[in-house]
């Protein structure tokens, strides 16, 4: 009896036994969501890390792929595993392409990333600050700026004059002229080595000193055995007019001696000789006294008449 009991005990702790190590295999088994770019996977499994899931599988990750929680966490029944893709990103600088992969993140952190050094001009397209989410073209602009400075000579300017004081043919130097100085700026900005923008600013240091030079301007004529000096000779074309009651353009009586002219081209009051006729001054007008043409008083409508139209020389006297 005793034997019997023994061997009942011994089954039923076999049976409990079997039991219990079935419940436990079936314990250890998971119910796990792999979240791999977005795209949703249900699993189970028995492992006890993320690591040996992802193994288990068959879900490769590369070193730029975040993996949440880590590939060491343990795993338990309902959680959840997000797999965040790395994507690929191509800089182009200093003439060359980069290719990298990467997670989110600003054009900066990815630039500095591929080990590309930024310069405090450098230009990037897109932006340092744009937030990049997916693959993407980056170009690095390297902008330089320059600015040269260099003194440079100004060469003074020769004028001259004429004085109809000094005799024809004679200069006079009335003023030495002095080169200046001048100082010039110009900023240079350059893209990727080429110039896309240039600007030139020149500042006066010394201004140039003109250099003066008169020439004489007295001729010298002689009619009758008198000489005169004058300062231009016309051809111009006379008539002859006469007493009309009017006085003249300068208010005073008509008379020998007096002419009309066209003060664009001989001032009223100027002192001339005219060829054939002798010393006269400009002080009247005329309606028709245009240009190059003078009109001499006469005493008489008969002289006036006499005196026709004829081609003169005039010759402008010195005041």
């Amino acid at each position: 009896m005793q034997t019997k009991t023994r061997l009942w005990v011994i089954t039923l702790v076999a049976a409990a036994g079997i039991s219990l190590a079935l419940w436990g295999h079936h314990s250890r088994e998971k119910n796990v969501t792999i979240v791999d770019a977005g795209k949703k996977i249900e699993v189970k499994t028995y492992k006890s890390t993320v690591e040996d899931l992802l193994k288990e599988k068959n879900i490769s990750v590369s070193e730029n792929d975040v993996v949440i929680p880590d590939a060491s966490s343990k795993l338990t029944d309902g959680c959840v595993i997000q797999i965040k893709r790395a994507f690929d990103v191509k800089i182009t600088a200093d003439g060359k392409e980069f290719a990298i992969k990467t997670q989110p993140d600003t054009v900066e952190n990815i630039v500095k990333r591929a080990g590309i050094k930024l310069n405090e001009k450098d230009r990037v397209e897109p932006s340092k600050a744009t937030y990049v989410e997916s693959p993407v073209a980056i170009k690095v602009v390297r902008v330089e700026e320059k600015v040269i400075e260099e003194l440079r000579k100004i060469p003074y300017k020769r004028v001259s004059r004429v004085d109809y004081d000094l005799p024809i043919g004679q200069t006079k130097l009335v003023q030495k002229g002095q080169d200046g100085q001048e100082k010039v700026v110009t900023k240079i900005r350059l893209e990727d080595g080429k110039v896309v923008e240039k600007s030139t600013e020149k500042v006066a240091i010394k201004p140039a000193v003109p250099e003066i030079v008169v020439k004489g301007g007295l001729m010298v004529a002689s009619r009758g055995g008198v000489e005169f000096e004058y300062t231009r000779k016309l051809r111009m074309l006379a008539t002859a007019y006469t007493h009309t009651g009017s006085r003249t353009a300068t208010g005073t009586v008509p008379r020998v001696g007096v002419v009309a002219v066209d003060p664009d081209v001989i001032p009223l009051g100027s002192r001339l000789y005219v060829e054939g006729y002798g010393f006269v001054r400009a002080e009247d007008t005329g309606s028709a006294i245009q240009g190059n043409r003078i009109d001499i008083f006469v005493e008489t409508e008969a002289l006036a008449r006499r005196f026709g139209r004829r081609w003169v020389d005039v010759y402008i006297l010195k005041k």
